[in-house]
Formats: structure tokens, C-alpha cells, sequence
């Protein structure tokens, strides 16, 4: 897989670099919030992510250590790494909520994250691991 090439030390830049595209955080979301863990799951989203886009995302997520890939049965898992961006996706939701009202309400979720967020982040990777 060709390597991105840095333009700056600034950590966002440096984050947009891995995450900033428009299917990367939607796989992300799927394998934290739902069920969804086999290719064919994820390419059945509502997003309709491409067959090829999506292969290409699941590859730039295991080769920087997001996600990895069960061989027994092919099931796509987070790692740590992975489930340490549920504070970026929690806020990012929160945000897109308040200024879109089209969207569905993050709010109760929300609630159990601020409440203790390391028991939330436990119980998304209890749920994950159970399915």
C-alpha cells in the first residue's frame, strides 16, 4: 500500500492523514457501534461504500493498527488503538447533532460516554467481543 506523504508535524494534519477521508470513520463506526465485523456487512451500510473503497480502507486500517483481521473467520476487529478514537466519534456526533437536526440523536449515548467514559469504552469492546 503506498505510504501517505506527511506535509507537516501538526497533529491534526497527521490525523486527517489517516482518517480524513469520507469512508474511514464510517467503518470505524461500524465495527464500534454495530454488529457488522465480516466485508460483506460492512459493505452493506447505508453509505453504500464501494467493494474497492472499502478493501482499500480495511488494508490502510490494519496496516496503521486500527482494525485487524481474525483469520479463522475473517471478521474485522478494532484493536485499542482502534477503540481510542470513541472520544473523536462521540464529540464529532455530538457536534454534527447540534447543527444538524436532521440526524439521529447521539444524546443518550452521549450521556452514558461523559457519565464514565471508560466504563462506556469497556462495554462497546464487551459487546464487540460477544458478537
Amino acid at each position: 500500500m503506498k505510504r501517505d506523504i506527511r506535509r507537516s508535524d501538526c497533529p491534526v494534519h497527521c490525523g486527517l492523514n489517516l482518517l480524513g477521508d469520507r469512508w474511514t470513520l464510517v467503518v470505524i463506526r461500524d465495527l464500534l457501534f454495530t454488529d457488522k465485523s465480516t466485508f460483506t456487512e460492512l459493505l452493506n451500510s447505508p453509505e453504500k461504500i464501494a467493494t474497492n473503497t472499502l478493501s482499500n480502507r480495511l488494508a490502510k486500517l490494519s496496516e496503521h493498527g486500527l482494525i485487524k483481521q481474525a483469520t479463522r473467520d475473517s471478521r474485522y476487529k478494532l484493536t485499542d488503538k482502534g477503540f481510542d478514537l470513541v472520544p473523536a466519534l462521540m464529540e464529532l456526533a455530538v457536534w454534527a447533532e447540534k447543527y444538524d437536526a436532521t440526524v439521529v440523536s447521539v444524546a443518550e449515548a452521549y450521556q452514558q460516554y461523559q457519565k464514565d467514559p471508560q466504563a462506556f469504552i469497556a462495554g462497546l469492546k464487551a459487546a464487540r467481543k460477544a458478537s
